[in-house]
């Protein structure tokens, strides 16, 4: 079984970036390693998510675990049950991430990881680069992820990389009324 997942208190840029692995990794299940920010919980609310098929932790048989996807973490302690299942032998890990490395990170069979603003940058980049498209609901939350961790793309972290994502996402159907509609400054 594949999972793909992100850090406890996920964010908008832990959603979009798990839809977009959803799009590299089509039969993995989506689960929230804990809680979610209380605007993501907004936004699940008044959003069609649902047709996303996101699954609870209990739900999961954590034993039969053969890839774990990681996005926007790279850290065990920050990945709840998830971190015992990094450590077993025979789990392939892969990590898509943004945040410099640091003494406890996880190691992956495959690791994307780049010095941008956002997660979701790193899967716009390389959507481009694979011709990849979101459809328009996918771009719309990658979007808010992108504008969540760049501050709407004015933070001293966000790179011309964002921007290029920014203008991808837009360019595939991102609806930015959606996007400052569930951002609050």
């Amino acid at each position: 079984m594949e999972v793909i997942t992100t850090h406890v208190n996920a964010d908008f840029d832990c959603l979009g970036a798990m839809i977009a692995a959803k799009k590299l990794y089509p039969r993995a299940q989506l689960v929230f390693a804990g809680a979610q920010e209380r605007s993501l919980r907004e936004f699940f609310l008044r959003s069609a998510l649902y047709a996303y098929d996101f699954k609870r932790i209990r739900d999961i048989d954590l034993d039969a675990i053969t890839r774990l996807i990681l996005v926007d973490v790279r850290q065990s302690q920050r990945i709840g049950p998830f971190g015992a299942v990094a450590e077993r032998d025979g789990v392939e890990i892969h990590i898509y991430d943004h945040h410099p490395s640091g003494q406890a990170d996880i190691r992956g069979t495959l690791e994307l990881i780049e010095p941008v603003g956002a997660t979701v940058t790193v899967f716009s980049q390389l959507f481009m680069e694979r011709g990849i498209t979101p459809d328009p609901e996918e771009a719309t939350m990658m979007m808010l992820g992108l504008y969540e961790d760049t501050g709407s793309l004015l933070f001293s972290s966000t790179t011309v990389r964002d921007y290029q994502a920014a203008a991808f996402l837009l360019s595939c159907g991102a609806n930015l009324d959606t996007v400052s509609d569930f951002l609050t400054q």
